[in-house]
């Protein structure tokens, strides 16, 4: 990946009233705060170590990005500080159902925990997947739900401190992983895809999402995440580098465990068995032909 100079590019962050300006040099970011300061009331403080929930740490081999005083107050809010840490987020073969025990007469707690554990999720890739299965029973939640909630709770406090990295001095390379668990909801049998990508040292983007529909098989699945998510994600990321001055990104690799979802990104030519695939799906294929995504197998074992 090669990076050209483009003028004077500074990022602004913003949310609500609150700002991070970066640039990769001080003079810049000074520039902006004068001219930002001129129109508006604003107070500088300073280094960026703390912002909305995500502490930040720069030591001489790279930057540390956490949640962890974010999810001990989480913890304590919810009356679980002296909570039994836990090595699983959810038990083994179990798989949650809308119709499956004793109806919560207040659903607020429910709605607040997953909301809190959602926010959690922007330095934990890990709980994704969790939390997206909770986040489907918000409306009507039942006590077997806000026990699965709190046992995510007790599992937050066990990855208490895990972090994100990312290095100093890295070559800058841009890959992901996707998967898809074939008719994994077992009330629904619809598949759950998801991805994971990563810039440099450290992941930058990541999801796990339900899929609007059900597949007729696991290759079906798997290119369905490839498509719908993944593909449209790699997209996203190559547009924001090259405003950001970096050109001749090459391919990105997207590792796949599903050899017949990479045979149809590189030959679509099973039309008799795929004809069912909505038209869209093939995003993925063209974007393989015009060389911005490269598909390579990967083990599910890996």
């Amino acid at each position: 990946m090669k990076k050209i100079g483009v003028g004077l590019v500074v990022i602004v962050v913003i949310y609500v009233d609150d700002l991070i300006i970066t640039r990769s040099d001080k003079d810049g970011i000074m520039h902006v705060k004068k001219m930002l300061g001129a129109k508006f009331d604003m107070k500088d403080l300073g280094e960026l170590k703390y912002f909305l929930g995500i502490e930040v740490v720069r030591t001489p081999q790279g930057i540390w990005m956490l949640q962890r005083q974010y999810v001990l107050d989480m913890l304590q809010k919810y009356g679980m500080t002296a909570c039994k840490p836990i090595a699983t987020p959810m038990e083994q073969n179990v798989k949650l159902r809308p119709d499956v025990g004793e109806v919560l007469e207040d659903p607020t707690m429910y709605r607040k925990i997953v909301g809190s554990l959602i926010y959690a999720t922007l330095t934990r890739p890990y709980m994704c997947h969790d939390v997206g299965v909770l986040s489907q029973f918000m409306q009507v939640p039942w006590k077997s739900h806000l026990d699965a909630a709190h046992r995510v709770l007790r599992y937050a406090k066990s990855m208490l401190n895990y972090e994100l990295f990312y290095a100093y001095g890295m070559d800058i390379e841009v890959f992901g992983y996707t998967d898809a668990d074939w008719a994994g909801c077992s009330y629904d049998r619809r598949s759950t895809s998801g991805y994971v990508f990563s810039f440099g040292s450290g992941a930058v983007s990541w999801s796990s999402k339900k899929q609007p529909t059900v597949a007729l098989s696991s290759t079906e699945a798997e290119y369905r995440g490839a498509a719908m998510v993944a593909a449209c994600e790699i997209a996203w990321l190559r547009k924001l580098l090259h405003d950001l001055g970096y050109v001749d990104l090459g391919p990105v690799t997207l590792y796949c465990d599903n050899m017949s979802s990479i045979q149809l990104a590189n030959n679509p030519v099973f039309h008799a068995r795929t004809k069912h695939f909505e038209v869209h799906y093939h995003y993925v294929h063209e974007k393989v032909l015009a060389g911005d995504i490269d598909m390579v197998y990967v083990s599910t074992q890996d």
